[in-house]
């Protein structure tokens, strides 16, 4: 996550357009930049890494969310959760990012949230995952979640989020997950076979 620290002037520009963006007032805090970096299987191995150095699985996008899950942020995540998956209205303006243009030039099918940068959700945050959960279920398009921490996952419970997926799609690591999509959804792309040890 980067972070900007800014003291405050009650006169300052900065603080207006934290005001704007965050709802806090002048004080001493952090402000978020929200960075959300789609991945892609990485050549010769099952580990999915960041689409500049590897290639994308069609069908299948994988989100790497490295940011806290909380009322500060929850609009930039939708919003950025939304171009990715092409659920936002037409003509929207697409939000800054670090992805390569061609990052979602195929429909998806399946998408993985790769949860293990978010260190904790609030309601806030929480109510944002399963209303994406349900606009991709009711696009066609399959949510899986990975590397939920504990407190994360009982935070998305509380706010319903086993309404509208199933245990089944909440998965320990991003490789279980993209080889679920990939073996159960019949996505094309590689074949792989994990050896447990």
């Amino acid at each position: 996550m980067l972070v900007g620290t800014h003291s405050w002037q009650a006169s300052s520009p900065a603080w207006l357009s934290c005001l704007c963006c965050c709802g806090w007032g002048p004080s001493s805090i952090i402000c978020p930049r929200i960075q959300c970096l789609a991945l892609g299987l990485a050549e010769g191995t099952e580990l999915y890494r960041p689409l500049r150095e590897s290639h994308k699985v069609p069908g299948l996008l994988v989100l790497s969310y490295p940011t806290p899950l909380y009322f500060g942020t929850r609009g930039q995540f939708r919003r950025i959760l939304e171009w990715h998956l092409r659920l936002g209205e037409g003509g929207q303006e697409a939000p800054k990012t670090d992805d390569p243009p061609d990052a979602v030039a195929e429909p998806v099918r399946v998408v993985v949230l790769d949860c293990s940068g978010v260190p904790f959700a609030d309601a806030a945050g929480a109510r944002d995952v399963v209303q994406l959960a349900s606009r991709c279920r009711d696009a066609g398009i399959h949510l899986l979640l990975a590397q939920c921490n504990a407190s994360v996952l009982g935070t998305l419970t509380q706010a319903g989020l086993l309404d509208r997926v199933s245990p089944e799609q909440l998965f320990v690591s991003v490789q279980d997950a993209a080889a679920y999509a990939l073996e159960t959804l019949e996505l094309s792309g590689p074949k792989t076979c994990t050896v447990w040890v």
